[in-house]
């Protein structure tokens, strides 16, 4: 199997660094170090999710509510412990509600990895059919793992659909994750003959545990994702023609 060509070094990061490569994971090693990047970014929404939690208008407005309540009819020292006792409160609620993300975290393993998505010949378990097959793509800077992405490809309806993709969180926003993305879109459309990739609808990163008003942020940084995803695809189409 042809291993697809070092990633460029993106102009953001100085070129004393060591060159960024992206080529398959071939040792278990590997594939373990990319399903921990993968649990890590579930993990961390969870942080974030949490935040929104804490800042987002309604819950704030609730809570000051309830403290201006107390306030007419408890004294002041009383009124500081029962108000650090709501604080509290409210913060347990914020980490029960958004535990869920833990749990998904969790569930990033061997078994999800080989596992893929419910196919025709399955009765829907959730192993796919026979002849699927599971990349996963890492990205090395040095000897470190810093970026993941696992693809699973349809060989019958000759498309890929990416499980998972993300990058370690000090390496955001310098431009890995999109090579990382653009070198699995070409090794799906021209190694494996893929005529289109797309995000899985239950990709790794899918799940929501808040109501809708709490998601929007999600929600938008997943719509960027496939709006990428789908330039870099139109442009490995035309790069054919």
């Amino acid at each position: 199997m042809a291993t697809p060509p070092p990633s460029p070094l993106p102009p953001s990061l100085p070129s004393s660094l060591p060159t960024l490569t992206t080529h398959p994971a071939t040792t278990n090693a590997q594939k373990v170090a990319a399903l921990r990047l993968i649990a890590d970014s579930i993990a961390q929404q969870r942080q974030v999710a949490s935040r929104v939690l804490i800042t987002h208008p309604l819950p704030l407005s609730f809570a000051f509510l309830l403290l201006a309540l107390l306030a007419q009819y408890v004294s002041w020292p009383i009124m500081f412990t029962t108000g650090a006792g709501v604080v509290m409160s409210l913060l347990v609620a914020v980490r029960g509600a958004t535990g869920g993300y833990l749990v998904a975290a969790e569930e990033i393993g061997w078994k999800w990895l080989e596992d893929g998505n419910p196919g025709e010949d399955d009765g829907g378990k959730g192993k796919g059919r026979s002849g699927d097959e599971t990349v996963v793509l890492v990205t090395v800077w040095g000897e470190e793992i810093i970026g993941a992405l696992a693809m699973r490809v349809l060989k019958r309806e000759k498309r890929a659909l990416v499980r998972a993709w993300t990058v370690g969180l000090k390496f955001r926003g310098k431009g890995v994750g999109k090579a990382l993305l653009e070198d699995g879109v070409r090794l799906a459309m021209t190694e494996r003959g893929c005529r289109g990739v797309e995000f899985d609808e239950r990709h790794a990163n899918s799940k929501r545990f808040l109501p809708a008003l709490f998601n929007r942020g999600f929600d938008r940084r997943d719509r960027k994702a496939r709006a990428t995803l789908s330039d870099l695809v139109a442009a490995q189409k035309a790069g054919r023609n």
